[in-house]
């Protein structure tokens, strides 16, 4: 159970940094070179930040659960 749950967690993330992927590179078109790879770093970073929170907050409920079933 818990290999499906780590499963469905890396899919969730994976769809949220594609599609944080795909706006970024709807934006970059728009703007210059210099630009592009100044949001380069800040999306990445903020990518990082989401699934660390994400990551987190499962594994907090986790222990949690298991806390109380034990």
């Amino acid at each position: 159970m818990r290999r499906l749950f780590w499963m469905a967690l890396g899919a969730a993330v994976g769809i949220l940094a594609y599609r944080r992927a795909q706006r970024f590179a709807e934006e970059s078109r728009e703007r210059g070179v210099v630009m592009t790879m100044q949001q380069v770093a800040v999306n990445a970073a903020q990518t990082v930040v989401s699934a660390r929170s994400a990551v987190e907050g499962t594994i907090s409920q986790v222990r949690k659960a298991d806390h109380e079933g034990a």
